[in-house]
């Protein structure tokens, strides 16, 4: 590992003598707010496009009324109307990745006759250069006291014991810098994990077109608490594309090959860019001032159950981190390996690949031209859809409504839920706790309607339910807490490893009752991999789902409410390219005090200083 260091450079790549002083950051004068003419300016356009997001139409309104009330006193407009205002956030070359776009199409064997019409069709994926994203992350002087520039292995100062928190805390960082320092010509450089996620949102269920597929990056130098705030640690990078077709092709092998294959071969074109800095240094200037050698790595993919399927190529229902058969998930098995899967596929054809290893033989997945990438090995935890959608909301509150009614009838068991409910409405106020007036009965559960649930559903089910359906619920709330510790000891994970025993044996009174024919589920399967995903990533809050699908509000369905529903796509992409430049632009003026106090006191400060 001792070969990435991080170590300072110059422009060059030429190391720097210990202690150098950093390249200072490109000041401006404190009265340069190019491209805005003004403080007021740069406010005015920041409020109306950032935090007010009012329409165009209401902002030549406005600014029509504003004008207006300037020509008795001859003053200056700020902005003409909103094209103004736009063109000129557009002039701003802060934040500046432009969008780019590539279009692929079917080019496999077609039928003769009844072509499929998905066959015909052109797909548009739109995609900012994951480098260009990269280096503006890296340069934000505001990242600069929360970045790592090195993987570490931290241990508590009176017990010497291993603790794990930000991602660069794991043994995959350090492992990746050690076989990237097999070559000397690395040595010095920083390594930069490209962390990804992806998943579909819909943002609105009276239009045609209701969904979206954004592509997400982070990097793994950033501590988690930044990726977890609304700090823009976390980027929209593509919008990729998503296939549709008739109901009588949506099922066909065909239309779900090709579908596979485009998300794959789409992920490999926007990211092969990155693919010569992987192996050869790239410089880039940090937001410490100092310019470094950058050797980048694909790391972890933050993912859904479904869409984890997708990445690892296998067959739904089989765990994709392991090789554990379909129908018997809890046994031990061997993880999954590219080297594995790869002589699998070609030893075995492709029906004895998917009944025998759950693998889609016929995927070429993204990963394949990369170097150091096991898909298998990166694939996140995710506590939203493993644990508290997943294992307590679908299964085990599920199970217990179902254990009911098998035990007393149905009439009995609804008179019983209706208690539950009522316990779970009377919980008295109190901080952090949130208020379930109806119980359990909300149209649509989101992850923080679990989470709240969670925290309040243990006293319900006490004495209508046996203990060892208590204890089990107990076991998975100890786990779920456990697991989304900001920092985790070698002592949390032995408490980790019991609660997940505990777990298991308490819950064989679902099975036992007949309550469940079978514990072989992916996502509650996905448990018993989370104390070895926390040694080779860190806290799994700091990789979690809740962190894109939080994401999706500010990326894309905000935007896309501001649109006018005609051809949203291209409308969505720019009003995120302004928000991006306006909070660059706001992050440089900050840094330089250019936004200290109020906009009325400065003004009326230099105002006093030229009178």
């Amino acid at each position: 590992m001792y070969g990435q260091t991080g170590r300072p450079c110059d422009s060059s790549g030429n190391f720097l003598p210990a202690g150098h002083p950093a390249e200072p950051l490109a000041d401006m004068r404190p009265d340069d707010w190019s491209p805005y003419s003004s403080r007021l300016e740069f406010e005015l356009a920041d409020f109306l496009f950032t935090r007010s997001q009012i329409s165009a139409a209401n902002i030549n309104e406005l600014l029509n009324l504003w004008n207006t009330s300037l020509l008795s006193t001859g003053g200056q407009p700020i902005f003409r109307d909103s094209s103004e205002m736009y063109k000129t956030i557009d002039s701003t070359p802060l934040g500046d990745v432009q969008w780019e776009n590539f279009s692929t199409s079917y080019t496999g064997e077609r039928p003769t006759e009844n072509v499929p019409p998905w066959m015909n069709d052109t797909y548009d994926i739109w995609f900012q250069n994951p480098k260009e994203v990269i280096r503006n992350m890296l340069s934000r002087p505001d990242f600069s006291d929360d970045i790592d520039y090195r993987p570490f292995r931290e241990y508590e100062s009176a017990t010497d014991s291993r603790r794990w928190e930000d991602f660069m805390s794991g043994d995959w960082a350090w492992k990746q810098a050690d076989i990237i320092s097999r070559d000397t010509a690395t040595h010095g450089s920083t390594f930069v994990p490209i962390i990804l996620g992806s998943d579909k949102t819909m943002v609105s269920v009276a239009t045609g077109q209701n969904d979206y597929y954004p592509l997400y990056l982070s990097i793994g130098n950033i501590r988690n608490k930044v990726r977890r705030a609304h700090r823009n640690g976390v980027v929209l990078i593509a919008f990729l594309a998503i296939p549709h077709t008739d109901k009588e092709h949506a099922s066909t092998d065909a239309f779900r090959r090709f579908r596979r294959q485009l998300f794959h071969a789409s992920l490999g074109y926007i990211l092969h860019d990155l693919m010569p800095g992987m192996t050869e240094p790239t410089v880039m200037q940090f937001g410490d001032g100092h310019y470094r050698r950058v050797i980048f790595g694909l790391g972890p993919y933050i993912a859904d159950y479904e869409e984890q399927v997708l990445l690892a190529c296998i067959v739904r229902g089989w765990c994709v981190k392991c090789l554990a058969m379909r129908q018997a998930l809890d046994t031990d098995a061997l993880y999954r390996s590219r080297e594995h899967a790869e002589a699998l596929i070609e030893e075995f054809d492709l029906k004895n690949l998917r009944d025998e290893y759950g693998i889609v033989g016929d995927i070429i997945p993204f990963t394949s031209g990369f170097p150091r990438v096991d898909i298998y090995e990166l694939i996140a935890p995710d506590i939203l859809h493993q644990i508290i959608k997943g294992t307590f909301k679908d299964h085990l509150v599920e199970w217990v409504e179902s254990y009911l009614k098998a035990m007393h009838g149905t009439a009995k068991a609804n008179a019983i839920l209706d208690d539950i409910d009522r316990r779970i409405a009377a919980v008295a106020p109190f901080t952090g706790l949130r208020r379930f007036p109806e119980g359990r009965h909300f149209k649509q559960w989101t992850g923080n309607d679990s989470k709240a649930l969670m925290k309040v559903y243990l006293p319900a089910i006490e004495g209508h339910v046996p203990a060892k359906i208590v204890r089990t619920f107990r076991a998975l709330l100890e786990f779920t807490y456990l697991v989304r510790h900001n920092v985790i000891t070698e002592e949390t994970l032995v408490a980790i490893e019991d609660a997940i025993n505990r777990f298991h044996m308490h819950r064989e009174i679902f099975r036992q009752s007949g309550t469940v024919q079978t514990f072989s589920l992916p996502r509650q399967h996905a448990m018993k991999h989370y104390p070895d995903l926390i040694r080779l990533f860190g806290a799994p809050n700091g990789l979690c789902t809740s962190i894109t699908e939080s994401k999706h509000i500010d990326a894309v369905k905000d935007p896309y409410r501001r649109t006018n529903r005609n051809k949203p796509l291209g409308q969505m992409l720019i009003i995120n390219q302004r928000l991006d430049k306006l909070a660059a632009s706001r992050r440089d003026f900050s840094r330089q005090g250019m936004l200290e106090g109020s906009c009325l006191t400065a003004t009326m400060q230099l105002l006093s200083t030229r009178g």
